[in-house]
């Protein structure tokens, strides 16, 4: 693999750099005031010969200018001068401003404005990141079109340094999603998951996105609670002209499509991505003290057991092509020197997954001999059935006040359903090896998130000082009404499994489990910025200061309950009886089963965290360096309120102040040439999750899942170094290297749960780690070349990148069962992504293939016991073909061709390596290529 990445790099190294590509800025000018056209005004690029004069119609044309980010001045006797900044005019784009002209007042000062920047295609984003003082990598809506991503998860899969876990969490540079930090538009993003502190990116489809950007060197400015990267996730900007859209696309899986779906239950709105009338409990079911408190003969017992849907049969339809169906509106209304525009878009998705996983775990190590053979413990196949209802609708508004006010109000809002059902066939060979199991999962999750935001932009003193600020507000729900685990066993060898009965309650055996988050987060910020020196500099010196404070309430409680017998009946004639039958409502009574609640106080929290920070910062430049960098001050309260098993109340106040220091350096030999290095202070905290004494059962990997309220926040100092270089406008090489240390880094732990289970915990590594690596990325263009016309049309994108870390645990008597020294868990040594696309503007064609590969990686932490568990290596290529007909855009494409198999082993000889054919498969399943196809129809 190691040769594979050495040759994308030479062959990428070995491209040579091509002529840019032109396009046209056309626009009217017209009279603030009286609305009229203004004939015979000076127009031209600052800086450039390039120049015209309007018409008698008002109207001009810059013909054949060349791709980049311009300011266009504009002038005429009688007016004030306008300065229209940051014009970004891709390739082959005709791009339109309609201006306004003030008249002169008694001081004849520059008027600056912002054109109604185009932030989605690859120039603009490769601008954005070459202006920024950080090291940024991005990926815009134009890049995104090439592939078949259908989430914000597998977009960012594209970019360097950054692989995903389970298909929706970010690892950047090797560190867990746990180090990461989201912005949607400027404000902080929730946590989105129950037991683990990260943000889901499948929760964004992609069509929504305009440009995510990803710094991985901090700034006083932004929040300083990260390390791996600090994701900015940018949803589609308002429109700059008048158009409605209307798609519609299938997909169909391999494996999947026409085949049998099998689930336990359904609703009436599952459609929609939620349930709230067949799985929730009933309003009138007795409360947990109430169940819990009542005697094993208390009618309650078996009243409460029949309000609920207790028919564990399954059922089967045929998996249709998956469908999606969206529309979307833009609309621009000018009305004097004031504009509003609008975009909104609506989008509809359901979609089917079925494979078969081989799931195995082997017997403890023996502390004696840790490189021996191991028997295994058990060997399962999980045969798996998803679908999945997705519903997202976005809204964004901007208004232009004048030349100097605007406000912008972004609105997201995702729902999507999860429908999940696992049956599991094997042998324990511990317990009753000689019997067959057949194990189930039926679980649904239903997840809410909605984001609002108003921000706003003013500039005073003929731009010199600039105030941006904004308000924030996200919610954030997950429910799992109604998970149902249970077990059976052929105890008799005749093919009749027999359920296994609990003799209490207990989160494995035979019950139901009821889950419910509810988040609302408030933020605020505001950015003060103050140009100094002379107003006329193209390069002045800013001074920066704000401040942020971002507020978050969360509510958890969970219910549990298991079906056993009432004192003293014996249940093996009703074991045996069918999934629909067992626990029909007769079958509860003093001769049968009833109901026990297993709820303890632990399985509830209430948490709140308050971060307030505050910043000043210094942008100078220096001939051909720049400097920026200043002190950041971020004060964080933690507060969370739960208890242990027996009610011991587990009470955490964790408030640390935490000093920030940012420096970067700039040194441009060219304008298409610079080295960036930069030194930053961050900081890692806990989430609510991590500090929850909640025990969560995985039913999926076997494994209990429970927080540590004694966790520290970690400290971290990071290193960067880059080389960039921008031979032409939408096109970058950069190679750089960075390096981080860090203080008490937060960790997952492998304990004992009882017996040989494995749970998970989460702990600070006294002895501290590192983690450094070298970054390659390339986005050019073939033109000219050669001859070829074809070879002309064609470009690449590859980036790739080599990482190393290391976490020591020390000597902590707290964490004796963990490996002691080890790779940070979720880092691969190397990573590579690589795009060769065809774009054929005149003809409509446009055609790519994209092909990542991630190495080997940390899946699961090891112990004494338990060797760790590594995902291996897995070629993954999709293809996509667009063809734009007048107003059709259709689509088409296969993702993941090659179906490679997901594959998980464990380290049994412990040498930090895979050899499979040394070591013990734990997990391995395909999920089968993805055949799609979508029309979209466009009316300008």
């Amino acid at each position: 693999m190691k040769t594979t990445l050495l040759l994308f790099v030479f062959a990428a190294l070995s491209i040579s750099f091509c002529l840019g590509q032109t396009g046209v800025i056309k626009g009217k000018v017209t009279d603030a005031s009286a609305g009229h056209i203004i004939a015979g005004v000076t127009v031209g690029i600052k800086n450039t010969p390039v120049g015209t004069s309007t018409g008698n119609d008002g109207t001009f044309t810059l013909q054949a200018v060349e791709a980049g980010t311009y300011d266009v001045e504009l002038s005429f006797i009688g007016y004030q001068k306008l300065l229209v900044r940051d014009v970004v005019l891709q390739a082959d784009q005709i791009l339109t401003l309609d201006l306004v002209l003030e008249r002169e007042g008694e001081e004849i000062d520059a008027v600056v404005v912002d054109a109604r920047r185009l932030s989605n295609t690859q120039n603009a984003v490769i601008s954005e990141m070459k202006k920024a003082h950080q090291v940024v990598n991005g990926i815009s809506q134009q890049q995104i079109k090439m592939s078949q991503d259908r989430d914000a998860g597998q977009v960012l899969s594209r970019v360097p340094g950054l692989t995903i876990v389970d298909n929706r969490f970010v690892v950047v540079r090797g560190l867990p999603e746990r180090y990461n930090q989201v912005m949607f538009n400027n404000v902080i993003a929730p946590s989105s998951e129950v037991d683990r502190r990260t943000f889901s990116f499948d929760l964004i489809p992609s069509n929504v996105l305009d440009r995510i950007l990803i710094n991985k060197s901090g700034s006083p400015e932004n929040p300083g609670d990260f390390s791996g990267g600090l994701i900015r996730v940018f949803t589609s900007a308002p429109a700059t002209e008048n158009f409605t859209s209307f798609s519609l696309g299938s997909n169909y899986r391999v494996g999947t499509t026409f085949k049998p779906y099998v689930y336990n239950r359904i609703s009436g709105t599952d459609f929609l991505g939620f349930d709230n009338s067949n799985r929730p409990l009933p309003n009138a079911f007795p409360s947990t003290n109430t169940l819990r408190n009542s005697s094993l003969n208390d009618p309650l017992r078996v009243s409460a057991p029949q309000m609920l849907n207790n028919d564990l049969s399954t059922r089967q339809m045929t998996a249709m092509p998956d469908i999606n169906f969206g529309a979307s509106m833009g609309r621009v209304w000018n009305f004097g020197g004031q504009r509003l525009s609008m975009l909104a878009a609506l989008n509809y998705a359901q979609s089917f997954v079925y494979y078969e996983r081989e799931f195995a775990r082997y017997l403890t190590q023996d502390e004696a001999n840790p490189t021996a053979a191991l028997d295994p413990r058990f060997r399962y196949t999980d045969q798996r059935y998803e679908k999945e209802n997705r519903v997202s609708a976005l809204a964004n508004l901007t208004y232009v006040f004048n030349p100097y006010h605007k406000i912008e109000l972004k609105s997201l809002f995702n729902q999507i359903g999860e429908n999940v059902n696992l049956v599991r066939d094997g042998i324990d060979y511990i317990q009753f090896r000689e019997n067959a199991r057949r194990n189930y999962l039926y679980q649904y999750r239903s997840r809410t998130i909605a984001s609002e935001q108003l921000e706003g932009t003013h500039r005073f003193a003929e731009g010199r000082s600039t105030v941006n600020w904004v308000v924030g507000f996200n919610y954030l729900n997950e429910q799992q009404p109604n998970l149902r685990r249970f077990r059976t066993m052929d105890n008799a060898g005749d093919g009749v499994y027999r359920m296994i009965i609990p003799p209490s309650s207990n989160l494995v055996e035979t019950g139901t489990y009821h889950g419910d988050l509810n988040e609302i987060g408030l933020n605020n910020g505001v950015n003060f910025t103050q140009q100094i020196g002379d107003k006329n500099s193209e390069s002045p010196i800013l001074l920066k200061a704000g401040y942020m404070v971002d507020y978050r309430d969360r509510k958890f409680g969970s219910r549990y309950f298991s079906y056993r017998g009432a004192s003293g009946v014996n249940t093996d004639a009703y074991a045996v009886l069918p999934l629909d039958q067992i626990f029909a409502n007769d079958n509860f009574g003093s001769n049968g089963f009833i109901i026990e609640e297993g709820t303890s106080p632990r399985d509830s929290y209430d948490a709140t965290n308050f971060l307030s920070a505050g910043y000043v910062g210094l942008e100078l430049p220096l001939g051909n360096f720049f400097i920026s960098g200043g002190l950041r001050a971020e004060y964080n309260i933690l507060r969370l309120n739960s208890a242990l098993d027996n009610g011991t109340p587990v009470n955490v106040n964790n408030p640390v102040f935490s000093p920030l220091g940012f420096l970067n350096l700039e040194y441009a030999f060219t304008d298409a040439h610079k080295l960036r290095a930069s030194y930053g202070r961050t900081v890692n905290r806990p989430e609510f999750r991590e500090v929850a004494p909640f025990l969560f059962y995985d039913f999926e990997f076997d494994a209990g899942r429970y927080g540590n309220p004694n966790l520290q926040t970690a400290n971290i100092n990071n290193f960067d170094l880059r080389y960039e270089f921008y031979p032409r406008n939408g096109e970058t090489l950069s190679l750089g290297t960075f390096y981080k240390q860090f203080t008490n880094p937060i960790e997952a732990a492998i304990l004992l749960q009882g017996g040989d289970n494995p749970a998970f915990t989460f702990t600070n590594a006294q002895g501290g780690a590192y983690n450094y690596g070298v970054e390659l990325e390339v986005r050019k263009s073939f033109r000219d070349l050669t001859t070829s016309a074809f070879v002309d049309k064609l470009s690449v994108n590859l980036n790739a990148s080599l990482i190393k870390s290391q976490v020591d645990y020390g000597m902590s008597e707290d964490v004796v069962a963990q490996d002691r020294i080890r790779p940070m868990q979720g880092q691969s040594p190397y990573l590579t992504n690589l795009i060769l696309a065809y774009q054929d503007e005149e003809s409509g064609w446009q055609v790519s293939g994209a092909y990542n590969v991630v190495g080997p990686r940390i899946y699961a932490i090891g112990s004494v016991q338990f060797p760790a568990i590594y995902e291996l290596p897995r070629n993954a290529v999709d293809l996509t073909l667009t063809k734009n007909i007048n107003k059709f855009s259709i689509k088409a494409g296969v993702q993941d061709l090659l179906n490679a198999p997901y594959r998980f082993y464990q380290d049994t000889n412990r040498d930090q390596r895979i050899n499979t054919g040394v070591d013990d498969v734990i997990m391995s399943y395909r999920r089968g290529p993805l055949c799609t196809l979508g029309v979209t129809y466009t009316i300008k």
